[in-house]
């Protein structure tokens, strides 16, 4: 499994107007390989807050096909044409990504 964690600085108190660009999804979740998507917030720094988009995908070349996919050009059309109404609250980026190595579930026996 492929995790890809996009961390986004944000001006104080503006979280709720970034995440509210991911209540609906805009194909991804049609992608092949796409597991599922994550939006956190994080409001406890005092300068600025923090807003997660992780997403879980089968493999990275499933996420590949995800960036090169006419899916997503269209989801970061207006980030790219500058035309975003949150491009100017997001004060940077920074994308991770990870392969799971170890992964445990909830069991169903319950103590």
């Amino acid at each position: 499994m492929w995790i890809v964690m996009n961390q986004l600085d944000v001006e104080k108190g503006k979280a709720s107007a970034v995440t509210a660009r991911f209540e609906t999804t805009k194909g991804i979740e049609s992608m092949d390989g796409f597991i599922r998507m994550q939006v956190l917030t994080d409001t406890t720094n005092e300068a600025i807050d923090r807003v997660i988009i992780m997403t879980t995908w089968r493999d990275a070349g499933s996420f590949e096909n995800w960036r090169e996919s006419n899916a997503y050009k269209h989801a970061h059309k207006k980030r790219d044409d500058g035309t975003s109404e949150v491009k100017p609250i997001v004060l940077g980026n920074t994308v991770t990504q990870y392969e799971v190595a170890i992964e445990h579930a909830a069991s169903s026996e319950r103590v």
